[in-house]
């Protein structure tokens, strides 16, 4: 039998080896929450790596939906812009003749709307008409891609030469490629003209191109301007040149091709040389301007004798144009006023306005007291060109352009 020492010893080295066991468990259990910490961490690196690379590409990603947005935007304003006037195939396809057909009927447009008015224009039937179109003329054939009937190019430069013979006054203008080349070119125009008494109406073709809102609102509240502008339609009207408030007229659509409307792009916005004038804008056929004069002929203005008192042009040091100074008489201005002077007649040269309400019967030229009286009252309304953001350069021109 083991003694007692024996199995003293024996319990020792059993407990040792259990011992020896739990060591070796504690030491597993280490290593492996070592090693899980480890891939642990760089699960973490990984997945926040990951993270971060999809962060990039949903950035990416929206970028590339943000500039698509824009292109479909710009693409869609360019559609709308397009199909907005184009002159209707039948006329272009004929060429030469096709041009001579559409002026005459555009023309016929032109006196029909003048005789609608009220008051009706007593020499509509006699008036002369001066139009001009300015457009891309390479660009034309793309209106008429989509269309059954070919047209090829030859015809569409034929009937451009025909449109623009048909009558001395009739012009097309090529303005070459150019998304603002034609939209300058008729605003700068409507900046000079809608000033000039002479010009007694105008018929504006851009009910489809909602970027003319900021040129015409400043008329809106100009009743003497507003009345004399006429918005020709060939289509659905954009709802923001609609809210301006102008006449609209439909009569013109017979003569161009008839679309579908196009949602024009998201906007911020609520809610032309001589007598009568036409636009018509479209980057194809970009604009179309008629005027006409009160006269059933042309004839030359009379200048007034001391019409030089209008010149020089003054301009301060930056360049800017300034007004003349006046030394005017107060008394002798309120009594200058009360006549209602047409100031054209007598500061500048013959009014060739029928229409106009002001007085034309006071003995000219005046003294030079009243000359600068009457030109004091005239200045009290600024320029239309300088209105517009447009320098004036008009020698003779009589309204404000600012303080000395």
């Amino acid at each position: 039998m083991a003694t007692a020492v024996e199995e003293k010893n024996d319990y020792r080295r059993r407990f040792e080896e259990i011992r020896s066991v739990e060591n070796l468990r504690d030491v597993l259990v280490e290593e492996v929450l070592a090693k899980l910490s480890v891939v642990t961490s760089q699960l973490d690196a990984v997945t926040t790596e990951r993270a971060r690379e999809v962060s990039v590409l949903e950035a990416d990603l929206e970028s590339e939906k943000e500039a698509r947005r824009g292109w479909q935007d710009k693409a869609a304003s360019f559609r709308q812009r397009l199909l907005g006037m184009v002159f209707h195939e039948d006329f272009v396809s004929r060429g030469l003749q096709g041009g001579y057909d559409a002026a005459d009927k555009f023309v016929g447009k032109v006196r029909e709307h003048l005789s609608s008015l009220s008051p009706p224009f007593e020499d509509a039937k006699t008036v002369p008409i001066m139009v001009k179109a300015f457009a891309n003329r390479s660009g034309l054939a793309h209106a008429y891609a989509g269309n059954k009937k070919v047209v090829p190019p030859i015809s569409i430069n034929h009937f451009w030469i025909g449109f623009s013979r048909r009558y001395p006054l009739v012009d097309f203008v090529d303005v070459g490629l150019g998304k603002e080349e034609a939209d300058n070119k008729l605003r700068e125009v409507l900046a000079i003209y809608i000033g000039n008494p002479q010009c007694q109406h105008m018929l504006l073709g851009c009910c489809n191109d909602a970027g003319y809102v900021p040129v015409l609102r400043p008329y809106v509240a100009q009743a003497s301007i507003s009345e004399r502008i006429t918005l020709l339609s060939a289509g659905p009207v954009q709802a923001v040149m609609e809210n301006l408030g102008f006449r609209i007229t439909p009569i013109f659509e017979p003569l161009f091709i008839s679309r579908p409307p196009l949602r024009a792009p998201p906007s911020n916005l609520p809610g032309e040389n001589g007598s009568q004038s036409v636009k018509v804008t479209q980057p194809i056929v970009d604009s179309i301007l008629a005027s006409s004069s009160s006269s059933s002929s042309p004839v030359p203005e009379k200048p007034v004798k001391n019409c030089g008192r209008l010149r020089p042009i003054i301009r301060n040091g930056v360049g800017k144009r300034i007004d003349k100074p006046l030394s005017v008489d107060q008394k002798l201005v309120q009594t200058i006023s009360k006549r209602n002077l047409c100031y054209w007649h007598y500061l500048r040269a013959d009014c060739m306005t029928a229409s106009c309400s002001r007085k034309h019967e006071y003995p000219r030229p005046l003294s030079p007291g009243e000359y600068d009286a009457l030109w004091h009252v005239a200045r009290q309304g600024m320029c239309y060109r300088l209105r517009n953001g447009v320098d004036c350069t008009d020698d003779q021109c009589l309204y404000g352009h600012g303080l000395v």
